[in-house]
């Protein structure tokens, strides 16, 4: 009998088969590994969005609190600026506030005079009043005056006083020649 070389269409089919499934085998490895490759650097990229998100929230936060911060230090400038008059306005707010504490503790003034500062003065010069009122007065409402005068907004500081008793005393009168305030000025 004779042999023919040629095989099976059985025997190639499975030839066939088998081949198409080792290749199909080592594609799916193939597709695997590149697939598992690009979801880690998608993975990766997540990860810095998410921190990145993180910390601009956290320095919208830190934003906030800084806007707050400086919220609260415009209080503290504009209470900064009202502790010193301008040398322009400073004659103007110290008269009105000075006859506003005296009415408010019940003196009258008799006068207020203006002393220059003295030539050669610091760069920021400190302006006087020179306040007379009409003696005698309540020794009560005198100190009134004074603590109002002392915790002025401008700044004002008494620097100098004279205070004695009336010729004939009488329950709490007092006589005071003048008072010297200093007005603050930037």
């Amino acid at each position: 009998m004779k042999k023919d070389n040629k095989k099976t269409p059985a025997t190639t089919t499975r030839n066939i088969l088998a081949t198409t499934l080792v290749i199909v085998i080592i594609g799916a490895i193939v597709g695997f590994y590149f697939g598992l490759q690009l979801i880690k650097a998608y993975a990766l990229e997540v990860t810095h969005t998410v921190t990145d998100s993180h910390a601009s929230g956290q320095n919208i936060e830190e934003l906030s609190k800084l806007q707050q911060q400086l919220a609260a230090g415009q209080s503290l400038v504009a209470k900064a600026d009202a502790l010193f008059s301008t040398p322009a306005t400073y004659q103007t707010q110290a008269l009105k506030d000075i006859s506003k504490y005296a009415s408010d503790a019940g003196i009258s003034i008799s006068s207020i005079d203006s002393a220059k500062p003295a030539t050669g003065a610091a760069a920021t010069p400190d302006y006087s009043e020179i306040i007379t009122i009409q003696s005698p007065v309540s020794y009560a409402k005198f100190l009134q005056f004074l603590d109002a005068i002392e915790g002025n907004l401008p700044k004002m500081q008494i620097t100098g006083i004279t205070i004695g008793r009336p010729t004939i005393p009488s329950g709490d009168l007092i006589t005071t020649d003048t008072i010297t305030v200093m007005v603050s000025t930037r």
